[in-house]
């Protein structure tokens, strides 16, 4: 996990390499393609098609797309991002800096930038909406372990869960008392720091209840199964809290997952704080979002989490 952290947080400081990066430019009048690989900042997709290239941009695959204008009479580059993360475009910044500033290059072609969405929020607004993510799992992972492990070493749920039915009374009680009791401190931190920290809830209020919600119960979820693996409140802190800050990095909050290499992008879209990050960003910030998808995945954790915490603690409950 150290490992892992140090290498996101170094991407982030250097600045990311090879984004996937699309060039529209079928009469090869630029000649950017091997200027942005050159840059080792960029791994350049050619399309034929503007408006698959669009599509593709739309849909994540690629992080920009540079259109060359196919008019003889206009030289001119248009580069098209989403426009909703701030992150992806500051590194697309440095990337193309680095491009006009190499020596004994001639690009005569003038740059245009443009945004598929248009969005009023800055780098702070778009941080603090998936921090929200990570603070759901801090609150629900701690608060989850310190009162199941505690209550556990006072022998209260062992005589809970030797009763017909005991383990998933537990498991239904505490999950749901976490999430609700988390749900609120997060929400009264949130509504008292708002005005104070200059970031804004947003307009779709109970999209962020749900988000925060079922977030929350889904970190519940895991913290149990790690609650029931660990047994000891002090390994349970360590490995919770190495844990999160790892996640924190892998989901996008701090460093743009679409610009991490490829075995660390398929490393966070595994993640249940990614999708929890994308939940809360589409309901802060009103960017789009795949709200089946990510609903769906922190359902999955959840009940994963739920049938792995019961077999552990069936485990448990034999040797008792």
């Amino acid at each position: 996990m150290a490992v892992l952290i140090l290498v996101c947080v170094g991407n982030t400081i250097s600045g990311a390499t090879h984004m996937p990066f699309g060039l529209y430019d079928p009469a090869e009048m630029s000649g950017l393609s091997k200027h942005l690989s050159d840059t080792n900042r960029f791994e350049v997709k050619i399309y034929q098609d503007l408006e698959k290239a669009k599509a593709d941009l739309a849909h994540k695959k690629i992080v920009a797309l540079a259109n060359v204008s196919q008019d003889p009479l206009e030289d001119s580059v248009q580069i098209l991002t989403c426009g909703n993360n701030p992150l992806i475009d500051d590194q697309i910044s440095t990337g193309l800096l680095s491009v006009l500033t190499q020596k004994a290059l001639e690009l005569d072609l003038p740059l245009h930038s443009a945004a598929l969405y248009q969005v009023n929020f800055g780098l702070k607004d778009y941080i603090c909406a998936g921090l929200v993510s990570y603070l759901c799992y801090v609150l629900a992972s701690m608060n989850l372990g310190f009162s199941w492990i505690y209550e556990w070493m006072e022998k209260t749920y062992r005589q809970i869960v030797l009763s017909p039915g005991g383990i998933d009374s537990a498991f239904v009680a505490k999950t749901l008392t976490v999430t609700f009791e988390a749900s609120t401190v997060l929400f009264l931190a949130l509504g008292l720091t708002a005005p104070f920290a200059g970031f804004n809830l947003g307009s779709n209020f109970p999209g962020l209840v749900g988000a925060v919600v079922l977030s929350v119960f889904t970190f519940s979820c895991v913290g149990l199964c790690f609650a029931c693996l660990l047994k000891t409140i002090r390994i349970y802190t360590m490995t919770v809290s190495i844990l999160g800050v790892a996640l924190m990095f892998l989901s996008g909050i701090i460093t743009p997952v679409e610009a991490m290499p490829q075995w660390e992008q398929i490393f966070a879209r595994v993640t249940p704080l990614y999708y929890s990050a994308e939940l809360t960003k589409a309901a802060m910030l009103g960017i789009p979002a795949d709200y089946a998808r990510d609903i769906g995945v922190l359902f999955a954790w959840s009940f994963a989490s739920l049938l792995l915490s019961r077999f552990l603690l069936a485990c448990r409950k034999a040797s008792l």
